[in-house]
């Protein structure tokens, strides 16, 4: 028996409303995901590995064991999870393009057969009007280290000037989504799983692993970007643009901890120009899992 086709079985609409969902799901994890690791690596916290007992042997008295464990073990579910809800999204999203690019073929069609004959347009569209979906990279989970703010000045004048005209750029292989910048890339050590992905000093980042800044809508409100995961729900109500880049980078770094090993994908604006590169986060002889530092914008 012949599979239906995509068009047939479930239409475009209804699995771009499962990929909002999944996307809203998997950002409630992240931020999830930040929390935890915050709270396992504050100051005097054992973080994810060390050691709960003290010299002697003994459960540490300095800390709270049974929540230090319940907080490990969470952590770990949650990143497992979300491994598998990414992967989920990507077969998602190739349906979706399936989906969309059979109902692309069906309108072209009937627009062609009311219009037999019409000369070719120069911007290669079907006679039907109808231009192919573009196609959009699928969102891969990434993480970045040392992506809190780190005390000493802002970003300098050019990265301020760049980052506040880069809202009407286009996306790097994306739909023509724009690029907005949320962190500068101020520290690319040597030899580190970042600078062999080609990330460099001075790079705005716009997307981390599908962590992206939404887009502001009529009157400022802040839409939806990556499957309905809003950018700016974990700000709080009148926060500043900052508040919101610092919100964005506790989620990279949520996610962070979940990527060691995978390839991420990241895009950056490099001197006004939209750039797309593949970082694979991973143990080396420096620290972290990246070897760059992010400061807010």
């Amino acid at each position: 028996m012949t599979a239906p086709s995509p068009s047939s079985s479930e239409s475009a609409e209804a699995l771009k409303q499962q990929l909002k969902d999944l996307g809203a799901a998997r950002t409630a994890m992240e931020e999830e995901i930040a929390i935890l690791t915050e709270r396992l690596d504050a100051p005097g916290q054992p973080g994810l590995k060390g050691s709960l007992l003290d010299k002697e042997g003994f459960p540490r008295a300095d800390i709270n064991v049974h929540q230090v464990r319940t907080d490990r073990h969470r952590l770990i579910c949650l990143t497992n999870d979300h491994r598998a809800l990414t992967d989920q999204l990507a077969a998602l999203l190739g349906r979706y393009h399936e989906a969309a690019r059979a109902g692309s073929r069906q309108d072209n069609g009937n627009g062609s057969a009311g219009q037999a004959g019409a000369p070719a347009t120069s911007t290669g569209q079907a006679a039907g009007g109808v231009p192919p979906p573009a196609a959009a990279p699928p969102a891969v989970p990434m993480e970045v280290d040392d992506a809190g703010a780190r005390p000493g000045p802002g970003p300098g004048p050019a990265a301020q000037e760049a980052a506040a005209g880069s809202g009407s750029g286009s996306g790097a292989g994306g739909g023509g989504a724009a690029l907005l910048p949320y962190a500068l890339v101020d520290e690319v050590t040597a030899g580190s799983p970042a600078a062999s992905a080609g990330l460099q000093v001075g790079d705005l980042l716009c997307d981390f692993g599908g962590v992206v800044r939404a887009a502001a809508g009529p009157g400022g409100a802040s839409g939806s970007a990556n499957g309905g995961a809003e950018a700016s729900a974990s700000t709080a109500a009148g926060a500043g643009p900052g508040a919101e880049s610092q919100a964005l980078l506790q989620r990279v770094a949520g996610v962070l901890r979940c990527s060691e090993g995978q390839p991420v994908v990241t895009r950056v604006l490099r001197q006004g120009s939209p750039l797309s590169m593949t970082l694979v986060p991973q143990q080396w002889a420096g620290r972290g899992l990246l070897g760059c530092h992010l400061r807010p914008l």
